[in-house]
């Protein structure tokens, strides 16, 4: 698996895990009726906008740099 195939799932996966704890700091901040800052960055958009550049530095990989050093797919 290529280096770009392989860091897909895991940004995923990192993405989820960064939600979860941000939603899960939320609840518990709400049932000890505290507030918490704003986060500086959506989340979400930086975890789409990762994604899809692993996905697009992947295709551009395996269908043009990979067929020129002789690779197989």
């Amino acid at each position: 698996m290529c280096m770009f195939c392989a860091a897909i799932p895991m940004s995923v996966s990192i993405g989820a895990a960064v939600i979860g704890k941000e939603k899960e700091k939320r609840l518990e901040a709400q049932l000890h009726s505290e507030t918490l800052p704003q986060h500086l960055f959506p989340i979400g958009k930086v975890t789409f906008v990762v994604i899809g550049s692993l996905i697009v530095c992947s295709a551009v990989y395996h269908l043009v740099v990979m067929p020129h050093t002789g690779a197989v797919i």
